[in-house]
């Protein structure tokens, strides 16, 4: 299967944070104070990772090749549109 290193950038990102997200909630219940920020950055970059691989997955779809990576054949409504010609 074929991704972008945008789609691996992304999946990378939020398994990080998803280790490091109960990690600060632990250390924050045990009360260091301060794991409130790890708690605020891991949830942000979890966010952030999953609206990178979306989008980097949308940006490959719309390139043309499907989730296999093989080329997609032109539908009905390009060839209209392009004179029928491919």
């Amino acid at each position: 299967m074929q991704r972008s290193p945008g789609e691996i950038a992304g999946t990378v990102l939020v398994v990080l944070s998803a280790i490091g997200l109960p990690v600060a909630a632990f250390a924050y219940g045990a009360g260091y104070e301060l794991a409130f920020f790890g708690l605020i950055t891991a949830f942000a970059a979890g966010i952030t990772g999953l609206g990178v691989h979306v989008a980097a997955r949308e940006a490959r779809l719309r390139r043309g090749a499907d989730p296999e990576g093989r080329p997609r054949r032109p539908s009905a409504q390009s060839a209209r549109r392009d004179g029928g010609v491919s």
